[in-house]
Parts: C-alpha cells; structure tokens; sequence
C-alpha cells in the first residue's frame, strides 16, 4: 500500500511538470526563437614594443609663403604661351657656366589679331627674358613701325643664347648671351617687304630709331647699339641684367 502510494505521487509530479512546459511554450509568440547568447572576444591587446611604430608624416599645408617668389615654370611658360610666345619642342639649355634656367626656344610670335611675327632664327632664352621680349614686340614695336605706315612681320639678324665671353675677348666677364639673357637686333622686317635697318646709309629714319630706343630703355636693363663699342656696331644688343641699385645702361647713337 505504501509503496503504491508513493509511485501514484511520483507520477503526479511529473505529469505536472510536464504540462507547465507546454504551457510555458504556448506563452511564447511563434516568430521567438531563442537562441544561445554569443560572447564575441575582444581583440588582443596591441604589445607594448608595437605602440610606438612610425606614423605617416603629416602633409605641409600649402601657405601664401610658399606660392611666393619670382615667376618660373609652371606658371612662367603659362604667361609665355598666353602673351602670344610659341615655343619650339626643343630648347637647349647649355652646361656649367653656359646653362639657362627655364629655358625656352621659339621663333614666332601670336599678334594681337592673329598674324605672327617670324624670327629668321630661332633662339633660345630664359623664359622670363623670353616674356620681356614677347611683351617688347607685341605692345611697342607695331605702334612704332606704323610710322613707316607698315606692318611688323619679321625680325631681322636675331641672336640668343650664346656661349662666350662678353664681346667675344677671352677672360672676359661670361656674356649675359651664355646665359640666356640676351637678344640680338639687326633690322625689322615689314609685311610689304620692306627692311627698316638700324644702321647704315639705308638705315630707318632718324625719328622711328629714337623711337625704337626709347622703347627698348624702357624695357630692358642694357641697350647697346651702334656708338656704344665696336662689338655693337651693326646691331642692337638688349638684356635683362640685373646691377645694383636696378642700375641701367643705354648706349645707342642712332645717328
């Protein structure tokens, strides 16, 4: 009887537990899944020898500082080619004393109005002496040929860069020429054919030479011409040479 008891208890007990589960799962909406609780790790700790790795260097921010300075290239063949220049593909630039900075080689000019101005040689020069010489022949020389009721098409007996001495002496002081600072004159050339020379007995009218040298003073830091030495007798000697003071010398007779 005891024992009887006891299995009849035993199986109350179980009968129980087994419908408060069915309950518990019925409770539950259909959508809920339970699912295990995952732990991700944490990563490991960096070692301490690693933390004091090199970092890369941080850019220099551009400042007004460093965009100032004299032109040069990009920005000097940028003004050369907007003033009306047109650069050949080679300049040649020299070697040792005789090297050019920035150089540029061309031997025609872009008018205003789309006609060009043709060298009978090309040259090369710097290209902050080239822009002198652009902005020389585009803005002064068509207002000064005019006079002779012409139009400027050529220069004439040009000369650039140039490794020698000055005047050719040996010892002497290197040419502003080696350098590429320099350009020579003879005679400008006009659309109708016409030569105006800046020496001899068909030398161009007294009143446009004056012109002509009061222009190239203006502009350039040497002018010689005839008068000046034995060197420049036949043509017009123009540079960009910087002396103290921004000294110039202007030595042309045009007689």
């Amino acid at each position: 009887m005891h024992r009887l008891v006891v299995r009849m208890i035993a199986a109350l007990l179980a009968l129980h537990g087994t419908v408060a589960d069915a309950q518990s799962r019925r409770g539950r909406s259909n959508n809920e899944v339970a699912s295990p609780r995952i732990m991700t790790p944490f990563p490991p700790r960096r070692p301490a020898e690693l933390k004091a790795s090199k970092a890369e260097p941080a850019e220099t921010p551009l400042t007004s500082t460093a965009l100032e300075g004299p032109i040069g290239p990009p920005a000097c063949f940028g003004v050369f080619f907007e003033r009306g220049g047109i650069a050949l593909p080679v300049a040649a630039d020299g070697d040792g004393a005789c090297t050019i900075k920035d150089p540029v080689t061309f031997r025609a000019i872009s008018m205003p109005g789309g006609a060009r101005v043709e060298f009978d040689s090309a040259v090369t020069v710097t290209c902050s002496f080239a822009v002198e010489v652009v902005d020389w022949v585009r803005d002064d020389l068509p207002g000064i040929v005019s006079r002779e009721n012409g139009t400027l098409s050529r220069l004439i007996g040009v000369g650039g860069h140039a490794c020698r001495p000055r005047n050719g002496v040996p010892g002497a002081q290197i040419s502003e020429h080696a350098t590429g600072n320099a350009l020579d004159l003879g005679a400008l050339g006009l659309a109708d054919g016409r030569t105006l020379n800046l020496v001899g007995s068909d030398a161009a009218p007294r009143p446009l030479r004056e012109a002509l040298k009061s222009s190239a003073c203006e502009r350039f830091k040497t002018v010689l011409g005839p008068g000046s030495d034995a060197s420049h007798k036949d043509h017009l000697h123009l540079d960009m040479r910087q002396r103290p003071r921004d000294y110039k010398i202007c030595q042309w007779q045009p007689d």
